[in-house]
């Protein structure tokens, strides 16, 4: 690539970045920091006007003081007899979160507002009856309210005497003006609720939320003892009904037990009952003595008057004249065996013992014949006693039949009466506990924390609002401070002009204080030590040290801005006079040729100008000046408005300055201002370097830009920006991080 080349490439790669705007430059965190801080008089006194104005408006507000109190709702859990009754009477109470906001209803209703209203006598409170006041001052101006005054100051004892109109209408408003100040909120996770009022006056807070408190109390007493009066009223009614139904169902059971004689104090068993299980066991027996009867009689009878079995039959056994009978025929029968064995069968003895034996024999079937005939009879008779038996059980089962249903009727009476009896009971415990409770009644809720006057207002919270006004202006403060920056369109900074331009900037000069016109022209040589001096000896540095885009040493240099005043002649000067200060040959050129300012800085005339040498009037040696105490050469300038473009775009202009580089070192050339005119465009053609002057903070960057690109559009690259009359002390606060933020650090360096 070509040097030709290399250079066209750079210019447009300049002109590219020559006027990017600024919102292509991301801003980081360090660049709004130092913004913030060059703004911060700015947010500073935004926060003072906000805190100004928000301490004159507490000022105007009037304090409220709100005091706080604490009640408990109770939970305890007391047992009745009836579970109707007893979610009627008992105070036990399911601590939910719908009850503890019906409560809080409660306490804020209207009902429990007008209590307090009456027991304070808020009626003639001006904080609440704004009327009472204006009554109170018409009173004085005029006798002639002093009707209504009256009134009005008995609103709070004697409210059913006044006209029901007035009475609705204006404690109607109290009400309302009392419920605005009144909060009531529940405390999470407790059965505690907060009662807070809010008043003017600190001690009437106070007593408001206290009074609140026992008027919620007196009132839940009150309608407790009223439920609690009507359930008692209630059951005295009832309990005389069921001792009277008591009454009645006893007597019933009295009359019926009469009328169908059945056993006093028997519920299953009656007299026919009775008679019947007697009859029953007596059949039963009958059947037995009969059955028994009949088996000995019929033994009897088979034994058919056989003496030999005669034993085998009990009532033979068990009766002692046959067992005499018995023992005599066996003593008798062994005297005629042995006998028998002696004698014959005709021996008298043997007949006569033989007589006697059956004698007995026949004593013997007698007895028996009576025993059978007995046991005859004894099997009629049970016949007899079965038959009769029999009778009665039938009459007894039909009179059975008509107990038992008796009996069933008696169990329901009975039933019917206990339960009657049951209900009385537990009515008349019931009763006896709600008597208890009335004669001492237990209060629903308990103060944990009463209200006292508070020490502080809670309205106007001052810190609240501070709070609130600093962040609020410190917000409006940054607003204010982003707007100005992106308002400010000048240059600050090295960065800033050197990002936006795409060119160098090779030095920052800062602004002389408080000198006169001799004094400032004079600067760096009375103080060749100075901050001043030693930036212009900085910008001849770099100028030496930096070849043109041509690779030639820097020999001419053109100094322009955009507009006048923005130091072009003041620092030629300098430039000038410390680089001939400094030894080497150095000629100022005053080329503004409509408005020449280099002979007026040094108080000098200009009748030996560059117009002369140009208009072939004088010699190059008769414009040239060499008196100046520097050792530095100048040409002046003179003003020709309408041929001076064509005087210094002419050959003799650009023979001028090759003439004046064989001579010298430097050729400073101080131009006019770019926008105004293209002097300048002209003369930069004849330079190494162009130094484009923009004034801190001063010149818009929209026309320094435009300046900047008078010269890249005529493909002139050997451009370089110095930032002219630098307040060194804002600078340095701005932090910028150029050389200048160090000033604390190398000050010493300098003496002004």
């Amino acid at each position: 690539m070509t040097q030709t080349a290399a250079r066209l490439l750079n210019s447009q790669d300049r002109r590219a970045r020559s006027f990017r705007p600024a919102e292509d430059y991301d801003l980081d965190l360090r660049t709004l920091l130092l913004m913030l801080w060059r703004r911060k008089m700015v947010v500073i006194g935004c926060i003072l006007i906000g805190l100004s104005f928000a301490t004159i408006l507490m000022s105007f507000l009037k304090p409220q003081y709100t005091s706080r109190a604490l009640l408990l709702i109770e939970n305890r859990i007391q047992q009745s007899g009836i579970e109707e009754i007893q979610s009627l009477l008992s105070s036990s109470f399911r601590m939910d979160p719908s009850f503890i906001l019906s409560e809080i209803e409660v306490i804020k209703s209207r009902t429990t507002a007008l209590k307090v209203v009456k027991k304070l006598n808020l009626m003639a409170d001006p904080e609440f009856n704004p009327r009472f006041q204006y009554t109170v001052s018409a009173k004085n101006a005029n006798p002639s309210v002093d009707t209504e005054f009256k009134k009005l100051s008995i609103y709070g004892s004697e409210l059913e005497n006044l006209p029901a109109g007035m009475v609705e209408k204006d404690v109607g408003d109290v009400i309302t003006a009392f419920l605005n100040n009144l909060a009531v909120r529940s405390i999470p996770g407790s059965n505690a609720i907060q009662i807070e009022y809010t008043s003017s006056d600190r001690n009437k807070a106070a007593l408001i939320a206290n009074t609140v408190i026992d008027a919620y109390i007196e009132q839940r007493l009150e309608n407790k003892f009223l439920a609690t009066k009507k359930v008692t009223d209630w059951l005295d009614q009832r309990l005389e009904t069921l001792r009277t139904q008591v009454q009645e169902a006893d007597r019933a059971i009295a009359q019926y037990k009469k009328e169908y004689n059945l056993a006093e104090g028997a519920r299953n068993v009656s007299i026919s009952a009775e008679q019947l299980s007697a009859l029953n066991t007596q059949l039963i027996t009958a059947k037995a003595r009969k059955a028994e009867a009949q088996a000995r009689l019929k033994q009897l009878k088979e034994m058919a008057g056989n003496i030999e079995k005669i034993e085998v039959i009990p009532e033979i056994i068990n009766s002692a004249l046959i067992q005499k009978l018995k023992s005599d025929r066996i003593g008798l029968k062994g005297q005629l065996s042995e006998l028998s064995r002696r004698y014959g069968p005709k021996h008298p003895t043997l007949l006569k013992l033989q007589t006697q034996m059956n004698g007995l024999n026949e004593q013997l079937r007698v007895e028996m014949f009576k025993i059978s005939k007995s046991t005859e009879n004894e099997v009629l008779f049970a016949d007899a006693s079965i038959k009769a038996l029999e009778e009665g059980l039938t009459e007894n089962q039909g009179q059975q039949f008509v107990d038992n249903q008796a009996i069933v009727g008696l169990n329901d009476l009975e039933r019917e009466a206990e339960s009657t009896r049951l209900i009385y009971e537990t009515f008349l415990k019931t009763y006896k506990e709600t008597d208890d409770r009335e004669k001492l009644q237990s209060p629903v809720a308990r103060v944990i924390s009463s209200a006292v006057a508070a020490r502080n207002p809670s309205f106007p919270n001052k810190f609240l609002i501070l709070s609130l006004a600093t962040v609020m202006s410190t917000f409006i403060g940054l607003a204010i401070a982003f707007l100005l920056e992106k308002m400010d369109n000048t240059f600050r900074s090295i960065h800033q002009i050197e990002s936006l331009s795409g060119y160098p900037c090779f030095a920052l000069v800062p602004k002389v204080e408080d000198a006169t016109a001799q004094e400032l022209t004079n600067y760096v040589l009375s103080k060749p030590s100075s901050m001043v001096a030693e930036s212009v000896r900085t910008l001849r540095t770099v100028l030496n040290l930096r070849p043109s885009s041509s690779g030639s040493k820097t020999r001419c240099v053109t100094l322009t801005s955009s507009f006048p005043g923005e130091g072009k002649t003041i620092l030629s000067l300098w430039l000038g006079r410390l680089a001939a200060k400094s030894g080497e040959r150095v000629i100022i050129i005053d080329a503004d040729l409509r408005r020449s300012g280099l002979h007026k800085a040094l108080g000098v005339s200009n009748d030996s100008a560059l117009v002369d040498y140009l208009t072939g009037q004088k010699t190059l040696s008769q414009i040239i000046h060499k008196n100046d105490v520097s050792g530095v050469h100048m040409i002046y300038g003179r003003s020709v408005p309408n041929s001076a473009l064509d005087l210094l775009n002419s050959d003799k202009m650009a023979q001028l300055i090759e003439e004046l580089k064989d001579s010298y070192d430097l050729i400073v050339i101080d131009s006019p201002a770019c926008m105004a005119v293209s002097d300048a465009c002209v003369l930069a053609k004849m330079s190494n370097r162009l130094i484009y002057l923009v004034a801190w903070d001063q010149t818009p960057r929209e026309v320094v830009l435009s300046g900047i690109k008078q010269f890249s559009d005529m493909q002139y690259d050997d451009v370089a920006v110095v930032l002219s009359q630098v307040d060194i002390k804002r600078h340095v606060k701005y932090g910028f991080g150029d050389s200048a933020y160090y000033l604390d650090q190398y000050k010493e360096y300098y003496v002004d």
